[in-house]
Parts: structure tokens; sequence; C-alpha cells
């Protein structure tokens, strides 16, 4: 990899490395990756519309939903997607191939209609210092007249792609009532792709989800 002579250092071992990784660092902040990143986000979210969620992709739109994921993923303009900040805030689930979301959101619960889903992001409820606190999850999935099911997990984001989740509470509030339920399970996704305004995910599984950030 280097020419005899070069890099036998282990600190010229490491400035190659490094020219090299700043190198691809700066073609990824450069006005030509970031207007392909964008036709590429275009087109991925033109492919999602009128799927309903996901739900009325065939196995060729999923196949070619899974590939564009794949494009992006490859140029994704963020080091470490676990551990930015940009994974913190409110996301919009346009499009999953999450089985139980997917059935609960087009099917929804009896006289309740399901209306959409989403994901909040953020710092666990603490009195300490934010920047020490936790993460959780929040996955919730509306239905029609303001009912919710949602479902609380603690998470532990690594140094790369990986988020580590444990589910810690649900509940559903139905017709203005709340009923705890008991929550069960833990996982991870890998965020394999996140900017300001995007986020995609595959998970423990292998099931894909493509978020929009809402707030």
């Amino acid at each position: 990899l280097v020419p005899a002579g070069e890099g036998e250092a282990a600190d010229s071992y490491l400035f190659v490395m490094t020219r090299a990784d700043e190198e691809r660092m700066a073609a990824d902040r450069s006005p030509l990756a970031a207007a392909r990143r964008a036709w590429l986000k275009k087109k991925l979210l033109a492919t999602c519309a009128n799927q309903e969620l996901g739900a009325a992709s065939d196995s060729e739109q999923r196949a070619a939903i899974a590939s564009q994921i794949d494009e992006l993923a490859a140029v994704n303009p963020t080091p470490s997607p676990a551990a930015s900040s940009l994974l913190r805030g409110k996301w919009e689930v346009v499009w999953t191939t999450e089985s139980e979301l997917l059935l609960l959101v087009n099917k929804g619960l009896p006289g309740l209609p399901g209306e959409g889903a989403s994901q909040i992001i953020r710092f666990a409820e603490a009195d300490d210092d934010a920047s020490q606190r936790p993460l959780e999850l929040l996955n919730c999935v509306q239905f029609e007249g303001g009912s919710a099911l949602t479902v609380t997990s603690t998470c532990v984001p690594s140094s790369g792609e990986r988020v580590r989740f444990r589910f810690s509470s649900c509940a559903a509030c139905l017709y203005g009532l709340e009923f705890p339920l008991p929550p069960v399970g833990s996982g991870f996704f890998d965020v394999v792709y996140i900017d300001a305004d995007l986020r995609l995910c595959k998970d423990v599984r292998g099931d894909l989800q493509i978020c929009k950030r809402v707030g």
C-alpha cells in the first residue's frame, strides 16, 4: 500500500493515513458531493411516496428502495453517525419494512385508524448535567382522535453506526385514557446515513427505516 522506504516509521504511517482521511472528508464536503447527496435523497423520497409507509411496496419497490439506501449510505457525510448530535430530535417515519409498525399504522386498532409513526431521540430527564445523561428513544404510533401507543427505550450510541436500546416503558393512550403495558425487548439499529434532515437505519432483524426530521 505504501512504496518501499515510505511510511516505515509509525509516525510516517499515521501521517499517510491521516492525510487520506482528510482528503476523503474534504471530498465529502465538496459542492459536487453535496449535490449528489441532494439528488439521491430526492430520488429516495420520491420512490417512497404513496407507499403507505411501506405497506404498499411490492418486492421490486422494496429492492429499489434498499438499493437507494445503500447508495446514500456510501456517501454519508456524518462521521460516527450514532454519536452525532444530529441523532437527537423528532423524526417522522416515512417508510419502513418493520411488519409490526406497518400493521399498526395501516390497520389501526378497533375503531381507531392509524395516522402515522414518529420517533423522538433526546436526553433522558435527570437533574444532573445534560452531557452526562443517557439518551432515550420514544417510538410513537398515532391514531385518529389523538390516541397513541408509545414505547420508551433507553439507548446507548456507539462511536460508529450502532445504537443499542432496551425497552423501559410502554403505554397506550386511548380515548383520553392511559393504559400501561409491559415493555419487553432490546436490540440495536445501525444509523447508516444521517444529515440535518434525513436518517436511514437498519435494525437487528435487517428491517430498514427512513425517517425525516420534523423537530
